[in-house]
């Protein structure tokens, strides 16, 4: 019996032992309060160093890349006046009519000769959707924005690139 008694006083101390050991790792990692700061202060630290970085990059090479954008850039635009047209809106048997002309902003001088090339594509197309809109489109302020930009995009599909900058109406009356 002697034995077993020592065998048991050895278990209840390593059991001791152990749970010692387990109180010390929980001190260990429940310690370290600071981690999660430390992961936000690290993660600062390397966006200022990346900001420093890219401020010192842009401004040693500003002078020269605004020089090469300024080169490169588009030209100043050059005005292009559309003959004016006369639509008769959807659902007016022809009692009412828009007449409409537009000046358009083009990008280059080889825009100006692709629009010559395709007056009457854009002009049909142009009329094609114009009639396809009620009065009530065509009359309010709001619609003409869209309109405007609906008519830019007919303009370039015609084309075939991006050559219209802008569009204005120039006489915009409705009858």
């Amino acid at each position: 019996m002697a034995a077993d008694t020592k065998d048991d006083v050895q278990d209840i101390e390593m059991e001791q032992d152990d749970n010692k050991k387990k109180k010390s790792r929980k001190k260990k990692s429940g310690s370290s309060k600071f981690l999660p700061f430390g992961k936000y202060f690290l993660l600062v630290l390397v966006l200022a160093a990346q900001s420093m970085l890219a401020y010192t990059i842009v401004d040693k090479n500003y002078a020269s890349v605004y020089e090469y954008l300024k080169k490169s850039g588009p030209s100043d635009p050059i005005p292009y006046d559309m003959e004016q047209m006369v639509v008769n809106p959807a659902g007016t048997n022809g009692q009412r009519y828009l007449l409409l002309e537009v000046s358009l902003e083009l990008g280059s001088e080889d825009d100006v000769t692709l629009l010559d090339k395709n007056k009457l594509k854009i002009r049909h197309d142009m009329i094609e959707f114009l009639s396809s809109r009620t009065v009530s489109q065509l009359v309010h302020f709001n619609q003409r924005e869209s309109l405007r930009r609906d008519l830019i995009g007919i303009i370039n599909t015609a084309v075939g690139s991006r050559s219209v900058r802008n569009l204005y109406y120039t006489k915009y009356v409705m009858q």
